[in-house]
């Protein structure tokens, strides 16, 4: 695991100096597609439910220099509101139609989650990722009433698959 997690470091300071070049001497299509990624034109999208994987991540961006991050899943969020806050990180809530994680979580944890992130301020917008994302889309509306009869005012659910989904994705100018 610590092997990996260098080279990808790795990988991600030699994208960074690809980016600082004004004229590289050499076109890199692996480190163009990165370039974006330090000055805020692109977001770092990286998986992550666990606290720990949460809180793993956010540092990664931060040392790394990645301006802007967006959490998918995003189960335990509710547990780092303030890291999220403070580094302006957003979360892509994993499918709300699905049993808790562990054993000893309520098991409406995921229903709830939209509320408990929205009380803690952090921005978030309702996904469906999981084996079946295509078929689920096409249910979002019932995720966002999920999320509604679980706390979440109506106002709320209507934009966390709306115009903040939108602004999640960096979109917001011209949909939502």
């Amino acid at each position: 695991r610590q092997r990996r997690i260098r080279e990808i470091s790795g990988f991600f300071r030699k994208a960074a100096a690809y980016a600082r070049a004004t004229a590289p001497a050499e076109i890199d299509v692996r480190m163009e597609a990165m370039r974006g990624l330090f000055d805020g034109r692109k977001t770092l999208f990286v998986r992550a439910n666990a606290a720990k994987e949460i809180v793993e991540a956010v540092q990664f961006a931060k040392t790394e220099g990645v301006a802007r991050l967006v959490i998918v899943g995003g189960y335990d969020a509710w547990r780092v509101p303030e890291l999220l806050r403070e580094n302006k990180v957003d979360v892509v809530l994993r499918r709300a139609h699905s049993l808790p994680l562990r054993p000893d979580d309520d098991v409406d944890m995921s229903y709830k989650l939209p509320r408990l992130l929205k009380e803690a301020g952090v921005r978030f917008c309702l996904g469906y990722s999981g084996d079946r994302e295509h078929a689920g889309l096409r249910n979002i509306a019932f995720t966002a009433g999920t999320a509604r009869a679980h706390g979440l005012p109506s106002e709320d659910a209507l934009r966390s698959i709306t115009l903040d989904a939108a602004a999640v994705l960096g979109i917001d100018d011209r949909y939502g």
